[in-house]
This record gives structure tokens, sequence and C-alpha cells, in this order.
């Protein structure tokens, strides 16, 4: 039997404002480890020297904002997956996935430092938000292979946070809705418990609703309040390092109101000085759109898992913006105050351990055995899971009663991964000798327009009757939520399959 150290294996919650790893003790619990500044969180932020000399991840790149902010990148989570390049330095693209890496191989090289082992984090899981897609969930992957990382696999970041509570907290069969609030995202799981398993029933999110939206919100106040009061335009742009230090001071604050009813905002900038005050009821108010965003993902997540709002029997909240009382007050109205959890597992460190605790499953199944520093063999995680992924995925076909585009829905979202589905296509014409095949992230019947094209393929095949159902797509979604596509002709006597590329990779 194959036996590896624990230290290199790593769960690694990759955060849009902090990442965090963890793997396991001895004893086969899951524990954070720091960083070597340190600290048990670090910044997700990225400085890329003048020339990509000089590289510096977490806390020493925070503070590089100050002094040189158009090379100190930050959120770049939120652009995952896109061809966003935000600067050159050295002839190096400054991408997400470069960025996404960075951070990464800072979690590595920390491992390795903490354990004075050099293969420390050779092997991870990392997180990522249960509704991104599969462009943005290759970015990540893309992102471990260059940051020297050998991805085990990748798990939903709400799924890993109720492992977590399944092996550290959960006692008894329960439904449970985990509420996982982050700086960049929204996401709800519906997870049912029973015994030692942790089943997905479903999961719905929002990528682009976090803590950094309420920091902005925040901080149009003060821009308000500095043209209001002293005639002066305060922008990030104009006023980098001011900028910084506000929205710092605006994080910090934010937080407090979670103990007080009232808190002030002190922001200068150009000798000039503004202050502003926010109760509790305020903010309230103020963050009613992004609450109301917050129910409805709820909802959708209810209705996808097929539960009602009355058979949840636990809530679990997840991530820093959970904090924010006018949010967990909105809930505890809506599903009962005493369903709210707290105290089992830490908001800020479940996701990480729970990736650390689905790194030793895989291992465990792979039919390798972990081993702690005495030498002693770790017990393989007493827990079963599945997942599943939040979008439908089909390919698009010509809709006559439409005259357009539509989706075509293969793989319906909220099944259980790993999934499989094959339906089979007809041509347009008789003599219709080219195909193009698009693979969508989409709704049964959507317009092209509303779907997300993931991958695509131009074919060449002899001629059929248009009535033949003879192209059959075959798709599948691992346990990763990653997809793979293949065309079979069937009037073609060569088999062969078609693997479809997803674009760009």
């Amino acid at each position: 039997m194959t036996m590896i150290q624990a230290c290199q294996v790593l769960g690694i919650d990759l955060g849009t404002t902090n990442t965090v790893m963890a793997s396991l003790d001895d004893t086969g619990k899951p524990q954070v480890l720091p960083n070597a500044e340190g600290d048990f969180k670090t910044p997700s932020v990225v400085h890329v020297g003048s020339g990509a000399r000089e590289i510096l991840v977490g806390e020493p790149a925070r503070n590089m904002q100050v002094i040189d902010p158009a090379r100190t990148f930050q959120e770049f989570k939120r652009d995952a997956g896109t061809p966003t390049t935000y600067a050159t330095e050295g002839g190096i693209p400054i991408t997400p996935e470069w960025l996404q890496a960075q951070v990464l191989a800072k979690q590595r090289k920390d491992a390795i430092a903490h354990y004075g082992d050099p293969e420390a984090g050779r092997w991870a899981v990392v997180t990522v938000p249960a509704y991104f897609r599969q462009n943005e969930r290759q970015s990540v992957e893309n992102s471990a292979k260059i940051g020297s990382i050998e991805l085990l696999g990748l798990i939903n970041e709400p799924t890993a946070a109720g492992l977590a509570f399944g092996v550290l907290g959960n006692k008894g069969d329960k439904t449970s809705m985990i509420l996982d609030w982050g700086g960049g995202t929204f996401d709800v799981s519906i997870t049912r418990f029973e015994g030692a398993e942790a089943n997905v029933l479903g999961s719905h999110g929002d990528k682009h609703l976090g803590g950094k939206d309420v920091d902005a919100l925040l901080m149009n106040l003060v821009v308000e309040a500095f043209q209001r009061d002293q005639g002066l335009k305060f922008a990030p742009e104009s006023h980098p390092a001011e900028w910084f230090v506000c929205r710092d001071d605006i994080i910090r604050q934010k937080h407090l109101l979670a103990a007080r009813t009232e808190v002030k905002f002190c922001a200068r900038c150009e000798g000039r000085q503004v202050v502003v005050q926010v109760s509790r009821d305020q903010l309230e108010q103020l963050l009613a759109p992004l609450l109301k965003r917050t129910d409805d993902v709820i909802t959708l997540a209810l209705q996808g898992a097929k539960v009602a709002p009355e058979d949840i029997q636990h809530v679990l909240f997840i991530g820093g913006s959970t904090r924010l009382t006018a949010f967990a007050d909105r809930v505890k109205r809506r599903f009962g105050a005493q369903k709210v959890l707290g105290g089992s597992v830490s908001p800020d460190s479940a996701v990480a351990q729970g990736a650390a605790i689905y790194a030793a499953k895989l291992i465990a199944d792979s039919g390798k055995t972990m081993r702690g520093k005495n030498t002693r063999c770790i017990p393989p995680p007493k827990i079963k899971h599945t997942d599943v992924m939040p979008h439908s995925l089909g390919v698009a076909v010509f809709d006559e009663s439409h005259d357009d585009v539509r989706c075509s829905v293969i793989l319906e979202r909220n099944q259980s991964l790993p999934s499989e589905a094959t339906k089979t296509y007809a041509s347009m014409s008789d003599d219709q000798t080219h195909f193009h095949i698009q693979v969508l992230q989409g709704e049964e019947d959507e317009p092209l327009s509303k779907c997300l094209v993931v991958g695509e393929r131009e074919l060449q095949l002899t001629a059929r009757p248009k009535t033949s159902h003879s192209i059959e797509v075959t798709m599948r979604y691992n346990t990763s939520g990653l997809a793979q596509v293949i065309v079979r002709d069937l009037v073609s006597k060569r088999t062969e399959d078609i693997t479809v590329k997803f674009n760009g990779k």
C-alpha cells in the first residue's frame, strides 16, 4: 500500500478577499495552517514589480496598494474564466488565471515552510463557488497547474463547508441549508445529512454578490460626502492611496456594526476631511437591494432542491459577509433563529477544512494511505458525499417555431455528480454536410444570447436525410463539475469520437 505524508495534501479555499489552507492532523481532524506571516488568512492580493522581477502575494502585496497601486491586483477571482488582461510585465500577461496561480503557489510555499518538507502541498483540492461555470472552473484548474500544484479535484465552497460541518459539528440526520456569502460571491446549497453521508440536493448562487459590493455602497457615501461638503471628486484613480486607507477603515467599521448600533467613517484627502455616520438601520436600508438578491438565490436553491422552507432544520453561515446583522436577522426571520447554527465550525475556515477532508477522501479512494509526523496512519474521513452541478449543459439547435437558435438541454442542473446523458439530433436539410456544434451552459429553450458558449467544433460529415436523428451528443460531468462532450456520427461507417474542447483551453 502506498503511503504519503499528510502534509503533502492541502485543502485550499481560494477566496476573492482571502485564501485559507488546511490539512489533516495526526488524528484525522482538519487544521488551518498559518502562512509565512503567521496569519491564518492570506489576502488574495498580488503585487507585480516592474518587469515582473519581484512578485509579492498576501499582506506584503496588500501593503503595496498605497505605494504602487497600478501594479497591485485584487478581486481578480471575479474575472476568472474571462480573457481579461490587466497589464503586461516582463513579457508576462497579468491575467486572472495567472494571478490566482500566484496565490496558490504561495499556499504551497508556506506549507513547505510550515512543515519543513519540500513535498508539502504537492497535492491539493481547491474550492470554487458553487455557481462557477465551466470556463471559470477550468481557469482554477489551469491556475493550480501554473502554481505547481497537482490538483486532486475541485469542490464547491458550500459543499466543502458542509463536509466540515458533517465531520466536526453535525449530530443526527438533518436537512441543512448552507449560506456562503464571502467577499465576491453568494452561494446556497441544500444538503441532506444522514449518518456519515452528506448529499447535496440542490444549489444556486450569484457570482457577483459579495462583501465587496457592500463596501462599494459604503464607499459611495464617502464619495458623495466629499463632493457635497468639500467640492472634491474622490476616486480610486485620482487618489489611490487615500482610497485604499478609507476602504480599509470602512471594512473594519462595517464589521463593528454587528456589535454596535452606529459607526462613523472618517476619510481624509488633499488635507480635507469628511465624517460619515451610519446606523445599523441605515445600513439595512442601504443594503436592501443586495439582501433582496440573497433572498432570491435562497428561493431558487430551495426550488431546485425541491425542499420547502419549513423542511430546513439547520442553517449554517459561511463567509465573512454573513456576519452582517442585517443579513443574519433577515435569515432568522425567514427560517427561525433557533435553526441558525454557530460555534461548531468557523465561517472563515470551514471551507478550507472541508476541502482538506475531501482531499483526504480522494487519497483514500485511490488506494493510498496518509500518515502523520510519527508515521502512524491517519484514519480516512468517515463521510461520503454527492454534489450537484447548478448549471444545465446542452447544445445550440435551430428552433423553427421561434425562428432562432435555442438551447437544447442534455444534462439538467441539480443532477448528482458524476452524471451522463445522451441525445440525438437531426440535420437542418437533406444535403447538409457542414455542422457547427456549440456547447452551451443554459436552460431549456433559452435563446443563444442568454447562454454561455463553453465549447464549439466544426464538423464535415456525409449528407443524411433531414428527418434522421443521426448526430449523437453525449455529455458527462465529473465530480469536479468539469464537463466532457462527445459527438458521434451515426451515419458514417467510421466510429470516431470527437471531444469538444472548451473555448481557449
